[in-house]
């Protein structure tokens, strides 16, 4: 059983109409998705401000896929997609740096680094949904827009 369907089930206990909700949203990202071909499927490294350490987990990997991505657990320059999550305002000054080790990454090259500043990203199960709207965003926009641009996360551009 996914992550996600243990969460709704648990709510349906507590609360069946935000189970519906959490539901519908999800299943409704993964049918907007279901037919894309796998060049369409970007590869997508999140890493941490701090030490730009890569974040990987079964959960998190299972957030990028239903958002339309593949989490990939260590750097390499087929990545489509960097994400860094901030965890405060001296990230703008380390972030040059970062950059330059990866400038060989399709990411770098095509201007594919986003920064999450939401402090609640991947932090607990009640925020599994927002984490899953913030990743579909930002991995697949052509299909998805909730209004968290701006506000949970933006895209750090190079130019």
């Amino acid at each position: 059983m996914t992550k996600y369907k243990e969460i709704i089930a648990t709510l349906r206990q507590q609360d069946d109409i935000l189970a519906e909700h959490w539901e519908e949203e999800i299943d409704t990202i993964i049918h907007k998705l279901k037919f894309l071909t796998p060049d369409a499927i970007p590869s997508v490294c999140i890493v941490d401000q701090n030490n730009f350490q890569v974040i990987y987990s079964e959960e998190l990997q299972e957030k990028v896929k239903v958002a339309g991505g593949t989490l990939a657990d260590n750097l390499h320059s087929d990545i489509a997609v960097f994400i860094i999550l901030q965890r405060d305002e001296s990230l703008y000054s380390v972030i040059p740096t970062f950059i330059n080790l990866q400038a060989d990454s399709k990411a770098v090259a095509n201007n594919n680094i986003y920064i999450v500043q939401t402090h609640q990203f991947n932090e607990s199960e009640e925020n599994y949904l927002q984490d899953v709207e913030i990743l579909a965003e930002i991995i697949q926009p052509k299909y998805f827009i909730f209004g968290r641009n701006g506000s949970d996360w933006i895209k750090f551009d190079l130019s």
